[in-house]
């Protein structure tokens, strides 16, 4: 039962992953990421960790997808053009998805995933999970959470420029 219930989690999440890539509307696919986000938190209760499951819903569906829809909400205007992107965008954009494609393989491939029994993480102690994230020190997190507060500030300004319009050209 439980890895029918992984496998069917699995398959509406990849199919709101794609949806939220192949979609043209921003809007819709601010939405289809928020199901991809609480799908991942279905995943974590799975895993037993229901403090994590909140943080998910908390912090992504709650907080940086409600914030790219009202980026989205205030930059757009029915005044205004869409922005074609020339074809010198798109081959960098590719390329530059390509790019990070090729580099998360490498890193995921080049990695040892080991969990000794003794060092299993204990997802519901709060306390530690504070304590690891403000450790500076080599068991800390304090510079990947650093890292993923800039990811954060440069997912919204890809959605102000993503949803930006251009002026419709004067007769």
């Amino acid at each position: 039962m439980h890895t029918a219930l992984f496998f069917g989690l699995l398959a509406i999440t990849f199919a709101l992953a794609v949806a939220t890539v192949i979609t043209r509307r921003i809007f819709r696919s601010a939405i289809y990421l928020m199901g991809t986000l609480t799908m991942s938190a279905a995943f974590y209760l799975m895993l037993g960790a229901e403090f994590l499951a909140g943080v998910q819903i908390l912090v992504y569906v709650g907080g940086i997808v409600v914030l790219i829809v009202f980026a989205v909400m205030l930059t757009s205007s029915t005044e205004l053009l869409e922005d074609k992107p020339s074809l010198m965008r798109k081959i960098l954009a590719y390329v530059a998805a390509v790019g990070f494609y090729m580099m998360s393989v490498f890193g995921f491939l080049s990695t040892e995933f080991k969990v000794s029994g003794d060092k299993a993480p204990q997802f519901n102690d709060t306390a530690a999970i504070g304590r690891k994230l403000l450790d500076r020190g080599a068991d800390g997190y304090v510079l990947p959470f650093e890292v993923i507060s800039l990811l954060l500030l440069v997912v919204v300004i890809g959605a102000i420029v993503i949803a930006r319009k251009t002026p419709a050209p004067s007769k």
